[in-house]
């Protein structure tokens, strides 16, 4: 069969050719069963038909050729003139299919790789960590056999000028880190680059020789393997040997949770600067090992678009990022005009995309002296599609995201001065504006914590950043901070940019529109105590660093005079509901203090406040003294609580060791609401926390399930944020169920369906109080309302609210004041009864990050979290998200509270009610 050119289509606008990936002169005619594989010249195709038998037989082989056969995409087909080593395999080779034919699966990608590093002096293949999934993340770093023979040294120099502290050597050679879909259900980036890496190691002569000798190529092929493996089952598993471009199929109606997002349902695109993820941990550890002048981000955007490159949206630039940054940007988008110009496609930039938040790939970069771009391709969404372009088909995506790759590294190499230039100045400036600060860092408490403390350090380890524990005790303002539980972050350190970003809040905005949030402020998110530590102050007395591997609580050696009577700890720990769990789950029982009490134990007298919680010995079933003991010591060591040994019941202040006031706990069963109508970054987040952190089992029942599920094996059920299509008998088990003794816990969406369902108030109790203030008299402009719109809208913001401290929701914060992170406008209702209501939004509730005037007024004194009886159950509402992306640490214990203190918590009327009662 000869390869042809012959059909053409108008894709996008512009007239393309339909290509076919088998060699030329070549047919492949496989059956179904595996029992017949010919490939023959088509002369031979003739012969074979007629020994068959002639025009039947010939219809009845012609539908058993291979599905995929005669699609895809290969780099001659993209490249002019090329001379591509022989020696070196094609993808081909190894998928046994042209790229483009089927989606690439990361099983399939990383042999190809492993033959292409084997197989080429210019490659070399390493392994950077891997996925919840155990799948490898591969990275290839590409550049001259000479450049590889002395790669260490070109690093540790490149270092070197990245920090500032070395001026770029003529020699030099620009670092590109080529990173393709990170959004799994995006995959055009990531089979381009095995095109990609296949022509920068088999092409010979050319541009491509310029490239390898004056840059370290780094290419990053799957941002997300989970994801991509995700998403190709999908379309693979549903396409036809024809292809379908009908939206409406199910191939391009991929199923909730999608391949967007990782095991565990996160955006990784979101997590650059939060660093959560396994994923983006192993890829941060490779940026700053390296520290790239130019990161590319390939993504994909929805069918009926085009093609996207940087420069975004000007107005919506983070403050941080320095003009140079936004003219080498401009420049480089010259190169990707002049490629897509060449191959007749269609673009645009500047519009939609921001370079705000530095938790994205291409922001991130931007905040430490590198050049982040943002690649988005109109998405096929499988194999072929309609669009209002025309069809829109997969090779077609790839061959765009080649291009781009391609244009960075042409565009690199030509600027290659320019972006050395640009880093090693970047971090001078850096250092100059540090030392010029009228602050010479922060300081930050957490209350002794150790579980946050770990937390907060790795964090600052993921990302370079300098933090050393305090060895005296400051005190800034009404704030104090302990030496040995406080650490100070210096500015002037090579991340002070970062830091800043980090630390300071924000309040001023030059747009009312955002890609994603406007505020990722570090203290807030782990409800820390912070301090700008003034300049005017005296340098404060450091300890050395510690890793934070090193925190870790410890017990005592037991007395032997003294017998323990209970295992007392606080529950102010992050993971002392981990504790908690561990106790239960091994047959110990527990009870938590709803009451101050102070009681002897084995280093002394010790105040225990409300929800400390007690393991009595004699109460611990199947377990003997020395295993209490030895789960004791565990928890203690893995979970960072004190873990106290109560050695006298009689309490010397407070209720005592016996009392009524130390009310039992259970481990709670929890089922967290999944599937078609929840958000899947919602339940993620859930999942996530107990399941990974907390070592929680948790079912994901679909919300499909819940009328025919068997409820009453679950204590708990969470609705997490959604749209709620329930039908009335799973709305009705699900509240019948929590009238017989279940808890419900709704989380935004989740909360405001609950609300609808089981508040008892009428319209006039505030109904209306989820609607938009505006007047509808005013005249407005029609063109005006995408803006006018968005600007009443609450993408991500911080607000403060006040709690009632004596709350059992409340247990463990010391506290009132806590940091919600609010992700939209709607409001919960105010309660008759306002025992009910535990906590409420300050007036005015901004903390950072932009919200409108008017709905600044509609949130304050709001309710922010609800608890409220019903039945023999409970109903908890949470207006805000307290897991948000995993690193909102200073809320999650609220959440927690509501699974393992929910039997704390007493029912209550209204004062109005109360002469009723009488």
């Amino acid at each position: 069969m000869q390869r042809t050119r012959s059909r053409r289509s108008t894709l996008l606008g512009i007239p393309h050719h339909t290509l076919s990936s088998r060699p030329a002169g070549t047919a492949s005619i496989a059956s179904t069963s595996g029992r017949l594989a010919v490939a023959a010249t088509a002369g031979a195709v003739v012969v074979l038909l007629a020994l068959v038998g002639g025009p039947l037989a010939a219809a009845q082989i012609a539908t058993q050729r291979a599905i995929g056969a005669g699609e895809g995409i290969r780099v001659s087909d993209l490249v002019q003139d090329g001379d591509h080593d022989p020696a070196v395999p094609r993808p081909a080779d190894s998928l046994g299919y042209e790229v483009g034919a089927w989606h690439v699966r990361p099983e399939q990608m990383v042999p190809y790789l492993e033959r292409l590093a084997a197989a080429s002096p210019r490659v070399e293949l390493r392994i950077q960590g891997h996925t919840h999934e155990r799948r490898p993340q591969p990275l290839l770093v590409i550049t001259s056999p000479e450049n590889h023979t002395r790669l260490e040294e070109i690093r540790r120099q490149h270092l070197e000028v990245a920090a500032g502290r070395r001026d770029p050597a003529e020699s030099d050679p620009v670092v590109v880190l080529l990173g393709f879909s990170i959004h799994g259900n995006e995959p055009s980036g990531a089979n381009a680059a095995l095109l990609v890496a296949y022509h920068l190691a088999a092409q010979r002569g050319g541009e491509v020789d310029k490239w390898l000798d004056e840059a370290v190529i780094l290419l990053d092929p799957s941002f997300n393997p989970d994801g991509l493996a995700r998403f190709a089952a999908w379309v693979d598993s549903t396409r036809g040997a024809e292809a379908v471009t009908d939206p409406q199929t199910r191939e391009h109606r991929e199923p909730w949770p999608r391949g967007r997002t990782n095991h565990y349902l996160f955006d990784l695109n979101r997590d650059w600067l939060l660093a959560q993820q396994p994923e983006t941990r192993n890829r941060l550890a490779t940026f700053h090992d390296w520290r790239p002048n130019l990161l590319t981000d390939h993504h994909e955007m929805g069918p009926d678009a085009t093609f996207f490159f940087q420069p975004g949206v000007p107005e919506r630039t983070n403050p941080l990022i320095p003009q140079s940054n936004l003219e080498l940007t401009g420049q480089l988008a010259q190169y990707h005009a002049d490629a897509l110009d060449a191959a007749q496609r269609l673009y645009y930039s500047q519009e939609g995309f921001d370079d705000f938040y530095p938790g994205k790939g291409s922001t991130y970069p931007d905040l430490q002296g590198s050049i982040g771009i943002l690649f988005e391709q109109a998405g096929s969404d499988g194999h072929a599609r309609d669009t209002d372009n025309g069809v829109l088909r997969f090779p077609f995506t790839i061959s765009n995201q080649f291009h781009a790759a391609l244009s960075s590294l042409r565009g690199a190499v030509a600027l290659r001065r320019e972006l050395l230039q640009h880093q090693h100045d970047f971090a001078q400036s850096a250092e100059r504006a540090a030392a010029q600060a009228d602050e010479r860092g922060w300081l930050v408490h957490l209350g002794g914590d150790l579980g946050r403390a770990f937390h907060l350090l790795d964090f600052f380890e993921q990302h370079r950043i300098e933090a050393r524990p305090l060895s005296q005790n400051i005190v800034v303002g009404d704030a104090r901070f302990p030496a040995g539980s406080s650490w100070f972050v210096p500015l002037e350190q090579p991340q002070a940019t970062l830091v800043r970003s980090l630390f300071e809040p924000l309040t001023e905005f030059t747009d009312d529109i955002f890609y994603d949030v406007s505020t990722w402020s570090l203290p807030y998110a782990f409800g820390a105590r912070v301090a700008a530590l003034p300049r005017s102050a005296p340098a404060p007395d450091l300890a050395p660093a510690r890793p934070a591997s090193d925190l870790a609580a410890s017990l005592t050696e037991p007395s032997r005079d003294q017998p323990t009577l209970a295992y007392a700890f606080r529950w102010n720990g992050y993971y002392a509901p981990r504790a908690l769990a561990s106790f239960l789950a091994s047959g110990a029982r527990a009870r938590v203090a709803i009451e101050p009490l102070d009681l002897q134990t084995d280093r002394g007298v010790q105040s225990f406040a409300r929800g400390t919680v007690l393991v009595p010995v004699a109460l611990a079933e199947g377990l003997d003294a020395d295993a209490l003991e030895a789960l004791a010591r565990t928890v203690a060591s893995r979970d960072g609580v004190e873990v106290y040994r109560v050695t006298r019941g009689l309490a010397t202040s407070g209720v005592d060791l016996g009392s009524p006031s130390l009310r039992p706990v259970e481990l709670p069963r929890v089922a967290v609401l999944s599937g078609e109508g929840t958000s899947s970054y919602a339940v993620g987040e859930i999942w996530h926390l107990l399941d990974y952190r907390f070592r929680i089992a948790t079912t994901l029942l679909d919300v499909e399930d819940v009328g025919r599920a068997d409820l009453d094996r679950y204590t708990h059920v969470v609705l997490p944020h959604g749209g709620y299509g329930l039908s009335e008998r799973a709305a009705d088990e699900l509240l019948s169920w929590s009238r017989s003794g279940g808890v419900l816990i709704g989380v935004q969406g989740g909360a405001r369906w609950l609300q609808d369902r089981i508040a008892d108030h009428d319209d006039d109790n505030g109904g209306d109080e989820a609607e938009p203030m505006l007047d509808d008299e005013e005249p407005r402009a029609y063109a005006d309302y995408q803006r006018e719109r968005a600007a009443q809208l609450i993408g991500g913001t911080i607000l403060g609210a006040r709690f009632d401290p004596t709350h059992p929701l409340l247990y463990g914060y010391d506290d009132p004041e806590i940091a919600l992170f609010r992700s939209d406008a709607a409001v919960l209702r105010s309660r008759e009864n306002p025992y009910e209501v535990v906590g409420r939004y300050l007036d005015p509730p901004r903390l950072s990050g932009y919200i409108s005037p008017e709905n600044q007024i509609r949130l304050a004194g709001t309710p922010a979290v609800v608890a409220a009886r019903t039945g023999r159950g409970l109903v908890v509402l949470m207006a805000d998200n307290p897991n948000f992306r995993s690193i909102w640490f200073g809320t999650s214990k609220l959440f927690l509270n509501g699974l393992f203190l929910s039997d704390l918590i007493a029912s209550t009327s209204p004062p109005s009610s109360w002469h009723r009662e009488e």
